[in-house]
């Protein structure tokens, strides 16, 4: 069945629709103004049927469960979850200020005091996922989103590992799950099973963009290296190769003009961007902690 997208001023439930807001291959996101509370809001609409995708549907429900559950103030609200003609959507709260990665392409690299209070946040809301043994996967600028005052709140729970005990519904494997290759750890480029010292590397690599202005891996380097052997399977063998080597063995080029930049954090976050888990922050919380401390302590992450 072909997918038909909610257009500007449709009724949907007791939401009109305001316009689309993003579109991905597995869901569009609208905002939306809830008639009868007044209030703008987002909706999310799983482009998949509910008779023939049930595997994701119930994946799309675990998502919205775990958000619902979590009631922190840096993860998104989930107000609820309808369904109408074979399909399901998930209405969640509206966050004018946009995305992370939506200011980091109008801004570049931010302040200091403004990105170390930003994952100071995200590595909060994370604390509050970790407890409950849960795993997010899939941390990177696109699923944080802000706030009218600037406030970050982690979504998209789409790929996360999430324990029974917490509500999991055994949909997601141990390793490696779709999502941006240059944003995996590496244990999850690798296939390897994931804990939470997976996403205390992808914020570090969130903290190094705000810094530096991009992410560690410059893409457009490596694919220009790979283009080299012409357009064959060899340039893909290439291209994997060189994509494995920046993520699982080379520490990130750009350090030392960081360190130069920023001093104590960078050690902080190389200690966060470790190649190998046993050498990185235990906890996403000790990591911020060292955060706020290497502004004052130099030593602190070396």
């Amino acid at each position: 069945m072909e997918v038909i997208l909610l257009q500007t001023g449709d009724r949907l439930f007791e939401y009109e629709i305001v316009r689309l807001l993003g579109r991905g291959g597995f869901a569009a996101v609208y905002e939306a103004r809830d008639l009868m509370l007044n209030r703008r809001v987002a909706i999310k609409q799983l482009l998949l049927e509910k008779t023939s995708h049930q595997k994701s549907v119930r994946r799309f429900v675990q998502e919205a469960r775990v958000a619902a559950d979590l009631e922190h103030p840096n993860v998104v609200t989930v107000y609820g979850l309808r369904a109408k003609k074979e399909r399901i959507y998930m209405i969640l709260e509206y966050l004018p200020g946009g995305s992370l990665q939506d200011m980091l392409k109008q801004r570049g690299a931010l302040p200091k005091n403004e990105a170390i209070k930003l994952i100071t946040g995200i590595c909060e809301g994370l604390g509050k996922l970790h407890a409950k043994g849960i795993v997010h996967r899939d941390i990177k600028p696109e699923n944080i989103l802000l706030t009218a005052d600037g406030r970050p709140k982690i979504t998209d729970f789409g790929i996360a590992h999430v324990p029974q005990a917490a509500g999991g519904m055994a949909l997601t494997q141990a390793g490696f799950q779709p999502s941006t290759v240059i944003c995996s750890s590496p244990e999850q480029f690798r296939g390897e099973k994931l804990d939470t010292r997976s996403d205390v590397y992808q914020v570090g690599e969130v903290l190094y963009h705000m810094l530096a202005g991009r992410h560690y891996v410059d893409i457009n380097a490596i694919e220009t290296q790979a283009e080299t052997l012409g357009h064959n399977l060899k340039q893909e063998v290439k291209l994997y190769m060189l994509i494995e080597k920046a993520i699982c063995k080379d520490p990130p080029a750009g350090l030392p003009a960081l360190r130069k930049k920023v001093g104590g954090l960078a050690g902080v976050i190389e200690k966060a961007l470790s190649k190998r888990k046993e050498d990185r922050y235990e906890d996403v919380l000790d990591f911020a902690a060292d955060l706020w401390a290497a502004q004052f302590d130099p030593t602190v992450g070396r």
